[in-house]
């Protein structure tokens, strides 16, 4: 979550976050490279440069959404010139096509119907080489999400900061075209009870609950924050004021209907939590257990998720000092939770790590099935990303094929939920890690001396590749992994009827695929293509952008001479 707020009473201001920095962290048909496009380095600044002069032209983008299905919808604009001047590139740079456009009533459309799925660039330009205006800006062709695979079973989920700045309600349509099916929202307590016992209900808040019922999606709410009712406006510390705390928590899911509850967020960091007792796992415990007799009573069935930690704090030290995570699981905390959340952070490398011993996701589920029996216990990664401002090494195609092999090593070691970091940036400065993890961009304003405009939250290619994934992976469950050597990847996946596999290589290898048919292969854009083996086999180029794979399929290793 973003640590801004316009609210600055005590336990409710949020200063900037302070991620954690990483801590490591031929005798058959060769596939084309489908994971080896060039990695994206868009910069995708509009109008222009701050010495400019004031441009004589507007030029704006009006489109209510800038993804669209395939087959269907044109890109919308305006401008004050009588022409305007387009060109739409391809995620590698390439011109897919361009033309002049006359505008009638300072209007005009580019028909995106015909394209292929991907992710594309619009450049605008109005005006002449002496006194131009210039505009660029994103879209997306997706094919569409089965309604079928955004239900409560769903793994895929966003966090969302609705009613800030660029955050309509409306991203919550986009988020749902993407293949979106859960999101997580702050409920910050001292925004509801500002009488002690005495509740009111944000109508934002309640318009935002509403619109993502209508939608189908499933809300996490957190229940966060302090209020100055209790604890001097500290996190909830004393008796008291965890029971009031406890007590508002169960009356939000009564009051909305909901179901999924978070206790607190990143409680073992100093960010947001400020707690008279501490920021242990027995002080968190206390809450946790309050939070979770008020919520079932007041709504029998719900489901307590926490602890939320900043990292996975799976470790103990030599000395037997155990981290949070075997601290409050030691103490009983699983008695007191539904699923186990935890956000773990470490860019710029990918997801991979998740899968290794120890301080990690498998460590964790080891973990928390010797406490329970051999059995596991969901696990949900309510926050987890990568920022692609300019500080942290990672581009925008990086992000999106990390989306990608986050859900595949995720979902591989038993991770029921993850919580894409977030919906949209949280800003338009290139260089501030906390406005740059979002899977969509910020709307663009017009300004006196910057006269360009984009309507709508503009997609990063994350966003294409969280619609690819929901798609392909949407309604299946784990099935094994083939076994290639590393740095290559090939994961399995079954449901309705058939496998999909999920292929890549963290550096570029060549594999075989030994199949006794044709093979169909996705990119990460959602292109299809299909290959026919020679000899049951063929090569494919894997990188480190994952290639969906389906179809009669015995195997996938290393190529062999």
């Amino acid at each position: 979550m973003t640590r801004t707020s316009t609210d600055t009473a005590p336990g409710s201001g949020r200063p900037p976050r302070d991620r954690p920095d990483p801590r490591r962290r031929r005798s058959r048909p060769r596939v084309p490279a489908l994971a080896l496009a060039p990695v994206l380095a868009l910069s995708l600044v509009v109008g222009l440069p701050p010495s400019a002069p004031a441009a004589t032209h507007t030029l704006s983008v009006t489109s209510p959404s800038l993804v669209f299905q395939r087959g269907s919808g044109a890109v919308e604009f305006g401008s004050s010139a009588a022409s305007v001047s387009w060109t739409v590139g391809d995620e590698q740079g390439t011109r897919v096509r361009g033309g002049t456009s006359w505008l009638s009533g300072g209007k005009a459309t580019i028909p995106v119907a015909d394209l292929a799925p991907g992710y594309y660039t619009l450049s605008l330009h109005a005006g002449s080489a002496t006194d131009p205006t210039d505009l660029r800006t994103s879209f997306a062709v997706i094919e569409p999400v089965p309604d079928s695979t955004v239900g409560p079973a769903s793994p895929f989920g966003a966090a969302v900061h609705i009613g800030r700045a660029g955050w309509g309600p409306d991203v919550l349509d986009e988020a749902r075209k993407a293949g979106i099916a859960h999101i997580r929202e702050d409920a910050w307590w001292d925004r509801f009870e500002t009488a002690k016992g005495s509740y009111t209900f944000p109508a934002a808040f309640s318009a935002e609950m509403a619109h993502a019922r209508a939608l189908g999606l499933t809300p996490l709410v957190i229940a966060n924050g302090a209020n100055r009712l209790y604890d001097k406006g500290r996190t909830p510390s004393s008796p008291e004021g965890v029971a009031a705390f406890g007590a508002f928590a169960g009356a939000l899911l009564k009051h909305y209907g909901l179901s999924d509850v978070e206790v607190l967020n990143e409680y073992n960091a100093g960010t947001f939590n400020n707690s008279a007792c501490g920021r242990s796992a027995a002080c968190y415990l206390d809450v946790l257990k309050g939070v979770g007799k008020a919520v079932k009573a007041a709504v029998p069935g719900a489901s307590v998720v926490g602890p939320a930690t900043i990292g996975i704090g799976n470790c103990v030290g030599a000395d037997g000092t155990k981290c949070f995570a075997p601290d409050l699981i030691d103490r009983g905390g699983l008695n007191e939770m539904d699923a186990y959340s935890v956000h773990p952070y470490r860019y710029p490398g990918g997801p991979e790590w998740l899968g290794g011993p120890g301080d990690t996701i498998a460590g964790l589920r080891e973990r928390i099935r010797a406490a329970n029996g051999g059995k596991d216990r969901p696990i949900v990664l309510s926050e987890m990303g990568w920022p692609t401002d300019t500080g942290h090494g990672t581009t925008e195609r990086e992000q999106a094929d990390n989306l990608i092999r986050l859900y595949a090593v995720g979902l591989a070691n038993g991770v029921s939920r993850v919580y894409w970091y977030d919906l949209v940036d949280d800003g338009l400065d290139p260089a501030d890690k906390e406005q740059n993890f979002g899977m969509f961009r910020q709307p663009v304003t017009a300004t006196a001396t910057n006269p360009v405009a984009v309507t709508a939250n503009a997609p990063k290619p994350a966003a294409v590749a969280q619609a690819v994934v929901a798609r392909m992976l949407g309604g299946k469950t784990y099935a094994g992994d083939d076994g290639p050597a590393a740095p290559a990847h090939s994961v399995r996946f079954t449901g309705g009827g058939g496998t999909t596999r999920v292929v890549w290589a963290t550096t570029a290898r060549t594999l075989t695929i030994s199949a006794t048919g044709p093979v169909a292969l996705v990119d990460s854009w959602g292109r299809r293509t299909v290959e026919q083996p020679v000899n049951g086999r063929l090569a494919l180029e894997a990188g480190p952008s994952p290639v969906f794979v389906e179809g009669p399929v015995t195997g996938v290793g290393a190529a062999t001479p």
